[in-house]
């Protein structure tokens, strides 16, 4: 990513090698335009900046080839090979193959209009050439290999047949991206959310925002070259506006194939974003450019800018951070209160649990945790996110499911399912859900659909593995969902003599519940154990949590009277719960 900003830089100072500021505040928007956040996927997105940076080198070279005649043909055949490089490894920057013709624009910037028109198109005819021959070469994909992930959306069949719909739909498209990518992230950047003075990451969040800016001003206001920017010329209004047009160019053959930034889902079409970058850098700069005179101003508010966007990307690693913090606490939790799972077992959410992730990750992290009792391409365990993928209604009804992805299969019926939810950031455990948690206050619908098929009799108490370090993190400190998981494990095979000592350790620790679903296997417990008067104190205890649970501690006490033998002491309990609890 440094070695292609890097590129960019020395490609713009072709256009203006005596506009120190303009070219540094260029190369400086562009490495942080707040606009591609998924950099902590670098695994992931090496190749694609791999041949960003092999386009922005044929661009350098395109761009030294005009300003020194002597080595035009050697430095055009080495660009074009260049272009040819980038455009068979990956197409996301197939469109700033067109904005090639901004930058031609820009260097011929002191010619007449007709010449300026003439001299873009002559220098740019050899690599639009190549982008032609590469369109030919794309667009027969299914006809080469039989098979394209992304076909045109709009052929020329389409719009003779369905002109207004077809160009409607790109015209929506490129509305709603360009406002995504020049203005939305900026508020994303400001948000008030930001500001959380419990955690000493925003503090070093802000620190680095002002730090950055500030160096960037003092820096670039003392630059070699910085006065000659102070001339209100029309550098700004055409930087702006070569820097709207590029956005188009570059996000052009996204639309065309019916992909969008704003349409899909945002955290993973920002990478559509990454050929807009350099149009937007421009945009932003020309219009500060064009909007204020003197040049002290303009570095003071693009300072502001490239902060504010070193802070988005702070953001950006704190909220990596915390997804792998909520994976670790998930896939330990889930040991602990499922330490072995029957084969073939379906494990169900009420919604996508963690983010950055997807539902295939998880499902494939579960193959890791557990043993497999299968052999390839069979899998030994799923997982799926609502009803995405599940026809709740045939399945229920007895209909099995099959789910396959890259060389992996799974086959599952309403017999081996899971239910669970997930939610720490409402300070919860996880639940393995059933028959007891039908009447808990706010679980979500699906959530509610799911837990009346949910079989936890397929988590089995052994034989226990211990989930490998190297891939889920070494085992964390034992918090108050160790005690409530390994209670719950215990209240399912009526193990109800271990659990008081869960519960004595939990209090020497001063752990404490945060809501009254998960006191009810303590509850059980002592009841079943006869020991009505504690079980009545932490049910009163778990009455005035947040939740306010009150009717599933009346399905508890409903059960535990018709399931224990009849004494004084259990008849008077149940009625003082019972009248406690308004029970009806």
């Amino acid at each position: 990513r440094f070695m292609t900003a890097l590129m960019f830089w020395l490609s713009v100072r072709q256009i203006w090698p005596e506009r120190s500021g303009v070219t540094a505040w260029l190369a400086l928007l562009f490495v942080v335009y707040p606009i591609f956040t998924l950099q902590p996927l670098s695994v992931a997105y090496t190749l694609h900046w791999m041949m960003y940076l092999v386009f922005m080198l044929s661009l350098y070279l395109m761009l030294r080839a005009i300003r020194h005649p002597t080595t035009y043909v050697l430095l055009t055949i080495l660009a074009i090979l260049l272009e040819a490089l980038h455009l068979l490894f990956i197409e996301y920057f197939s469109g700033l193959e067109l904005g090639r013709l901004v930058f031609l624009w820009l260097v011929f910037s002191d010619a007449a209009p007709r010449e300026r028109i003439v001299r873009t198109l002559k220098y740019a005819l050899p690599y639009l050439a190549v982008l032609a021959l590469y369109v030919i070469y794309r667009s027969s994909y299914s006809l080469i290999y039989g098979y394209d992930r992304f076909t045109p959306l709009a052929t020329m069949s389409d719009l003779v047949r369905a002109p207004l719909v077809n160009l409607a739909g790109i015209v929506q498209f490129m509305l709603q991206d360009v406002i995504y990518v020049v203005f939305s992230q900026w508020y994303s950047a400001i948000s008030p959310a930001i500001i959380d003075v419990s955690r000493p990451s925003t503090f070093l969040m802000f620190g680095s925002m002002l730090v950055v800016a500030a160096l960037a001003y003092f820096t670039l206001s003392r630059l070699t070259g910085v006065a000659g920017d102070s001339d209100r010329s029309a550098l700004g209004p055409s930087l702006a506006v070569g820097g709207l047009v590029s956005i188009v160019l570059a996000l052009l053959p996204f639309w065309l194939t019916g992909l969008s930034i704003f349409q899909k889902n945002l955290l993973w079409s920002e990478r559509l974003a990454l050929a807009a970058m350099p149009g937007a850098s421009m945009l932003a700069t020309g219009t500060i450019y064009a909007l204020i005179d003197r040049t002290l101003h303009r570095h003071l508010v693009l300072s502001v800018l490239l902060g504010l966007s070193i802070g988005l990307h702070f953001q950006t690693a704190r909220s990596y951070q915390a997804s792998w913090d909520k994976q670790q606490q998930f896939y330990w939790q889930l040991h602990w209160r499922a330490p072995a799972l029957r084969p073939n077992t379906l494990i169900v959410s009420d919604q996508e649990i963690l983010f950055y992730m997807g539902i295939y990750p998880t499902a494939f992290s579960l193959n890791l945790l557990y043993p497999q009792a299968t052999l390839p391409p069979t899998a030994s365990y799923w997982f799926n996110a609502g009803s995405e993928h599940v026809n709740f209604d045939n399945f229920a009804s007895g209909t099995a499911v099959s789910f396959e992805k890259y060389a992996t299969t799974f086959t599952a019926t309403a017999q081996d399912v899971v239910a669970i939810t997930f939610e720490p950031g409402q300070d919860q455990c996880l639940w393995i859900l059933g028959p007891q948690h039908a009447n808990v206050r706010d679980l979500s619908p699906q959530a509610s659909t799911w837990l009346r098929v949910s079989n936890p009799a397929r988590i089995l108490a052994g034989p226990e593995t211990t989930p490998p370090s190297a891939i889920f993190g070494k085992e964390p400190r034992h918090t108050w969902c160790y005690y409530f998981e390994k209670a719950d494990l215990a209240s399912q095979y009526q193990q109800w003599d271990a659990i008081p000592e869960l519960w004595r350790q939990a209090g020497q620790q001063g752990m404490r519940a945060g809501n009254s679903i998960e006191l009810m296997p303590f509850i059980a417990a002592y009841a079943r154990l006869n020991d009505w008067a504690t079980a009545k104190k932490i049910t009163f205890q778990a009455h005035v949590l947040p939740d306010r649970s009150s009717s599933a501690l009346c399905d508890l006490w409903r059960e535990l009277q018709a399931s224990t033998p009849s004494s004084t002491g259990r008849d008077q309990t149940v009625a003082e719960v019972e009248d406690q609890l308004a029970c009806q």
